[in-house]
């Protein structure tokens, strides 16, 4: 290396000096140099390239990153060396990032160097637009550039930037090996056609192929890139659903899912990643014809055993890693130049950090490659292996396999048969009981973590516990392990679990075992409803959240096993789903359960069907339908009445009061407050009575305007948070204190405590609340004047309501930015927003409160007089003539 090291100094210096460039730092390898111009570092580079690629490098050539920057820098002169230096910070730092974003031969230009030098580059050299980029430690994006010539590589890498491109993507904690053949043209394909399937066999490496194509394309689709893991469903209704969830999208009663989801990806240039189709491939076909139908920018990258079928769709069969032929087995003289070869011990090593090809294995590891076909998957698990098993001992374990489960030649077998093949053996060499957990652990979806394991699987006899067999299972591959939220969360890869299924539903055990299942997540959710309402709500939240495929399931089975258990679920789920800003999907939980519910209206407990009714309160409340909630909270407080039960009836009168005051109705509102207030006190219930101040301080403020009584009660409110040790709820303090501190006038005093509320609903998880605050403190921003301060924080809220379902929310969104345009003078604007939104509120039955409906009339009363009536019936006309979409596109128009 000083050899090397000396040489590349020798000719970066020579040549950055020739070209009237100044080396005035070198650390290690890295060199810092100034020039008279953007254009004499260019040539500077184009030079030093050449010369290191034509430099006969031994043992190892020198590959050299660069990056070209021009701003404001000081020269200054050491005075005890006599070394010349700069300062600058910004410019430095920027340079030094743009540099390392790069690969070895890669010269990259910030946007400045960009625009100083691209009239003036050297003959055939061009600049690539690399994107707008996220560089370590530099504030805002900066557009990046590669300075190409026919001489120089021009391929590389994507750059190694903090890129916050819209995707989804999963990191991947191990290796891609090879396949760049199939890279290249799934590229292509991409660019030329909107379905792209992935077929091939079980285990051959589509899912992972997807994911690299995909990473290298994120910069092509501004609409995001976005993997859909269809592998845990098995339901073929609820591909739309994981779709609208993987977008944050939820349903209204006017749109089916579907068409939810074509509003939102119409207009987006994205690219949808489909994984594992294939036992929901009708399902996915019909998908992906509606959505590419609708959506003229959308393309679909899928991957399925078989074609989905769908006009336009382009299969392509994704081959086995190269193998290496029976001839060539003796004549290797790079073996890891062959990619399944490389795969083998890359993964050999991770299971046994010692393990190494040598001279003496290489031929055992080239014919388990063969043998297996390549297929990926089965290479992985044979080199598992390696840590119990020698390569020779595992070629020998798998050519007795093949013979015994096909009857016939090797090299003959059908891809399916060969991973079928591999996933047999594994599975014989487990001991009974560690045949008996893989199977049972087919019912769980979406993952499960040890002690759901325990308690759904386990038997109770003598012999291995469930933690020692599901290390085994880990440590054999058949299992993995992932630490989320301080705890060990457990998955298959989605072949084992169809085998796994396959073992399951041979047995005649399923019955019992998904009943445990059942058993096991109601009880979970009614852990769970009490951790929500204790001190520690986030980590119990992150819990709900890690379950909802398992809840999806036991409500499923529920449903036609046992209803009780899916109506006991569904309710107990209520404030996880409800106060974490999930209330859409909590309503569609609760709405399917209502069949099973109103068909064993006789045989289910009062007590279950009051909870029942007060979770539909809530969450018709949290959706803007005050009609609909206010119905169910009669009845659910009526119930609680007859059984006496004090916690139920507060927390039922508080959701019924909340809707009272939608209607202005504050009067009641306030009684039905107080009288939950005295049953919370008595029952110390604190989590409720804390709700209950906050929202009687509100009711306070706005009956008798008296702020300090209003004030007093959240501080009582706040007392109550200490005391529980219920940090978490002090969120809901600032919040209503905000609201106070504004119609106080209070201004500097409002936004900070609405800005402490959103830290603090941050900090439990609460994501719609923080949404519901940001709403807040844009409302106090345009009470007080600051119209461009409302504007912005306006267009974010009015998109994150759109997205999580809320309309009522998204229409009194479009009247705020008609009051502003008011403010403006943009009357025409205004109109236009206004009648959009009242075709919005029609829509979805949720009326303006009295408040919000006097101020409206009010500004429509003072358009009426300064627009002439054919004029301003023109406008309102083709206000409610708008889409939603249009409506809200219309409001978030940049010069508005």
């Amino acid at each position: 290396m000083p050899g090397l090291l000396a040489r590349h100094n020798q000719i970066l210096r020579e040549t950055i000096e020739a070209h009237n460039g100044f080396v005035f730092q070198i650390i290690g390898d890295s060199f810092s140099a100034a020039f008279h111009s953007a254009s004499d570092a260019v040539r500077a580079a184009l030079e030093i390239q050449r010369s290191l690629l034509r430099e006969p490098w031994s043992p190892a050539p020198v590959k050299v990153r660069m990056g070209i920057h021009s701003g404001p820098a000081q020269a200054n002169v050491d005075p005890d060396s006599g070394e010349t230096l700069y300062s600058g910070y910004t410019t430095l730092a920027l340079t030094q990032r743009v540099m390392a974003a790069g690969h070895g031969g890669q010269i990259l230009l910030s946007r400045i160097a960009h625009e100083l030098t691209r009239e003036a580059l050297p003959s055939q050299a061009q600049l690539i637009h690399m994107g707008e980029c996220h560089l370590k430690d530099i504030l805002h994006a900066e557009q990046l550039y590669q300075l190409a010539v026919s001489d120089l590589p021009s391929e590389f890498p994507p750059l190694k930037t903090l890129e916050l491109f819209n995707h989804n993507l999963p990191t991947q904690l191990t290796s891609f090996i090879g396949r760049e053949k199939e890279i290249d043209e799934l590229k292509s394909l991409i660019a030329e056609h909107r379905l792209i399937t992935l077929t091939g066999s079980g285990g051959a490496g589509k899912t992972r192929l997807a994911l690299q194509v995909a990473a290298k394309l994120l910069s092509m689709f501004s609409g995001g890139v976005w993997f859909v893991e269809l592998a845990p469903l098995t339901d073929p209704a609820l591909v739309v659903q994981t779709l609208l969830s993987i977008f944050r999208l939820r349903e209204d009663e006017h749109r089916t899912s579907l068409e939810v989801l074509q509003d939102h990806l119409r207009s987006k240039s994205a690219l949808l990643i489909l994984d594992n189709c294939e036992h929901l491939i009708e399902a996915c076909a019909q998908v992906s014809e509606s959505l590419l139908q609708a959506c003229p920018k959308l393309k679909i990258l899928a991957s399925s055993r078989e074609a989905l079928g769908v006009p336009g769709e382009v299969p392509y069969r994704v081959p086995s890693l190269k193998t290496p032929g029976p001839t060539d087995l003796l004549q290797l003289e790079n073996p890891l130049d062959i990619d399944s070869i490389r795969l083998f011990v890359e993964r050999g090593n991770t299971a046994k950090p010692n393990f190494r090809l040598t001279k003496e294995n290489t031929r055992f590891v080239a014919q388990i490659c063969s043998r297996l076909d390549g297929i990926p998957l089965a290479i992985e698990l044979a080199a598992a292996r390696v840590k119990v098993l020698s390569p020779e001992q595992i070629a020998s374990r798998l050519d007795d396999r093949f013979r015994l489960l096909t009857g016939g030649a090797r090299t003959a077998l059908p891809r399916q048969q060969t991973l079928r093949a591999m996933i047999d053996w594994s599975y014989s060499l487990l001991s009974e009981p560690e045949k008996t957990l893989f199977r049972r652990l087919a019912v769980f979806t979406g993952g499960w973590t040890l002690e759901a394991a325990e308690f759904v699987c386990g038997d109770g006899r003598q012999g291995p516990d469930i933690l020692d067999l599901m290390s085994r299972l880990v440590d054999k591959s058949l299992v993995t392990g992932e630490e989320s939220n301080d705890e060990i969360r457990y998955h298959r890869l989605e072949t084992m679990r169809q085998y796994s299924r396959e073992r399951f539903f041979e047995t005649e055990e399923v019955e019992a075992i998904r009943d445990r299942h059942l058993a096991y997540y109601v009880q979970f959710s009614e852990v769970t409803e009490r951790g929500l309402l204790g001190r520690e709500r986030k980590p119990w939240a992150q819990r709900s959240e890690a379950e909802q495929e398992n809840l999806r399931t036991a409500i499923e089975w529920g449903l036609a096993r046992d209803p009780e258990s899916s109506l006991r679920i569904a309710a107990n789920m209520l404030f996880g789903i409800s106060f974490g800003g999930y209330s859409v999907e909590g309503f569609h939980w609760l709405r399917d359960s209502m069949p099973a519910m109103q068909s064993t209206l006789p045989v289910i407990s009062p007590a279950l069907r009051a909870k029942f009714l007060g979770a539909l309160t809530f969450i018709y409340v949290s959706l803007g339908k005050e009609r609909l909630a206010y119905e169910y909270a009669e009845q659910s407080i009526a119930l609680y009445r007859q059984l006496e039960d004090r916690r139920g009836l507060a927390t039922a009168l508080l959701v019924g009061s909340i809707t009272l005051e939608s209607y202005g109705r504050l009067v009641q509102a306030e009684a039905g407050l107080k009288e939950a207030l005295a049953l919370a006190q008595a029952d110390e219930n604190s989590y409720v009575g804390i709700w209950i101040l906050n929202t009687l301080a509100r009711v306070t403020a706005k009956l008798h305007g008296d702020i300090q009584a209003a004030w007093d009660l959240t501080e009582e409110a706040l007392r109550l948070t200490r005391d529980a040790e219920m940090d978490g709820r002090v969120a809901e303090v600032y919040e209503i204190r905000g609201i106070l501190a504004g119609y106080s006038g209070q201004y500097e005093e409002a936004r900070l405590l609405f800005e402490k509320a959103m830290d603090a609903f941050r900090d439990v998880g609460a994501d719609f609340n923080v949404l519901l605050n940001k709403t807040n403190l844009a409302h106090l921003e345009r009470q007080f004047g600051h119209d461009q301060q409302a504007l912005e924080l306006y267009r974010e809220t009015i998109v994150g309501f759109h997205e999580v379902g809320q309309l009522a929310a998204v229409a009194h969104q479009l009247e705020c930015f008609g009051f502003l345009a008011i403010g403006h003078d943009q009357s025409a604007r205004a109109l236009k927003l206004f009648a959009a939104a009242e075709a919005l509120r029609e829509r979805v039955s949720s009326p303006m409160t009295a408040d919000e409906q006097t101020y409206f009339d009010e500004q429509i009363h003072a358009l009426r007089q300064k627009t002439d009536a054919q004029r301003f019936d023109r406008i309102w006309a083709d206000g409610r003539a708008l889409t939603m979409e249009q409506a809200l596109d219309f409001a978030l128009e940049s010069d508005s």
